[in-house]
């Protein structure tokens, strides 16, 4: 009894002067301020440990990203020019994960130099837009004029190593299809060094030198030529494997028909090698070059910008017996590196329709 009625003075006493209750006041705001600033460290501790908790967890969804990645290049290169890297491949995502190329970068074994171009990441290739291989996707790489490698004094004899690198990082090795090696040297030690490419074999009608109908043109192997010049385009591929050597070819180079149904068995004149610009055929000419596996669109005209023994101009077909069927052969005299060249490419054959 006596503990209360203590209890019951000492509060009275306290809410009976204005010091005392201030001193109330002031414990509980002291409190209530204490337990505020506990509680915003501890969500704040809690805050910046789900930050940490989200960057480790993206740092480790990386790092399995890039262990993840896996795209295969199977393909070939070639030195289109002194200096100029071109590169075929056949790019395959073998993993579970998106995967972007970047870079390509080429090292010259034989000289011990490199170049790279990491301008893929943004050119498109053959017409593509996009470079982003998704999984399970094949994508062919066809190096052009802004996706070729400089390499310092690179020639079509030295070796190279070639890789791609990815976004994340990732190098892609180049390995060297077997397949298109074999053929490439069956074709060079079989049948020669030049092949010929038969789904572009086409002849334009010729109007003074202007090319009709340029760049379509008409298929070679059906001609209609109205009784006037033509000029035949065949696309040539330089297979000299394994030395690789460049081709160049001489305005000796001819191509030549021969009608069998002719009483005479006659023959076509020869159309001989010229140089087009554009849908124009020069008045003058120059040596053609074959770099080792680059394409090359090469044309024979009727009317022959070269100076042949007395001023030669060819002739449309012979008018006797057409229409009618010919065999059509392909000569070509030049030079490989620096020794003589001399090939026959003697496998098409034309219906010439009038």
């Amino acid at each position: 009894m006596k503990a209360l009625l203590r209890l019951r003075r000492n509060v009275e006493k306290l809410t009976g002067s204005s010091r005392g209750f201030s001193s109330v006041i002031g414990t509980i705001f002291m409190v209530l301020l204490v337990l505020t600033s506990i509680t915003g460290v501890f969500l704040w501790t809690l805050y910046q440990n789900t930050l940490y908790n989200y960057a480790v967890r993206g740092q480790n969804q990386q790092e399995l990203d890039v262990r993840n990645e896996n795209v295969v290049a199977n393909g070939n290169y070639s030195v289109p020019s002194p200096g100029k890297v071109s590169v075929i491949a056949n790019l395959t995502n073998a993993g579970p994960v998106t995967a972007q190329i970047v870079n390509l970068w080429v090292f010259d074994t034989s000289r011990q130099t490199y170049g790279f171009n990491n301008s893929v990441g943004n050119k498109p290739w053959a017409n593509l837009s996009w470079t982003t291989l998704k999984a399970g996707q094949v994508l062919k790489f066809t190096s052009n004029n802004a996706t070729k490698v400089t390499v310092p004094n690179a020639n079509s004899t030295d070796s190279f190593s070639i890789w791609f690198v990815t976004a994340r990082g990732n190098t892609v090795p180049l390995t060297k299809s077997q397949a298109n090696t074999l053929i490439t040297a069956q074709v060079s030690q079989g049948i020669g060094s030049v092949a010929m490419d038969f789904s572009s074999f086409l002849y334009y009608n010729v109007s003074g030198n202007t090319l009709l109908s340029y760049p379509n043109g008409g298929s070679g192997y059906i001609v209609n030529s109205k009784g006037n010049a033509i000029v035949f385009k065949i696309r040539l591929t330089n297979f000299d494997y394994p030395q690789r050597r460049t081709i160049t070819l001489f305005s000796f180079s001819v191509l030549w028909s021969l009608f069998p149904q002719t009483p005479q068995s006659q023959r076509g004149a020869p159309w001989y090698i010229v140089n087009v610009n554009g849908n124009l055929v020069e008045n003058t000419f120059n040596n053609v070059t074959l770099y080792y596996g680059v394409p090359k669109d090469v044309y024979f005209s009727a009317q022959s910008a070269m100076p042949m023994a007395g001023g030669f101009k060819g002739q449309s077909f012979p008018q006797q017996g057409i229409p009618g069927t010919a065999p059509v052969n392909i000569a070509l005299i030049g030079e490989i590196g620096s020794s003589p060249y001399g090939q026959n490419l003697p496998f098409a054959s034309i219906y010439v329709k009038s």
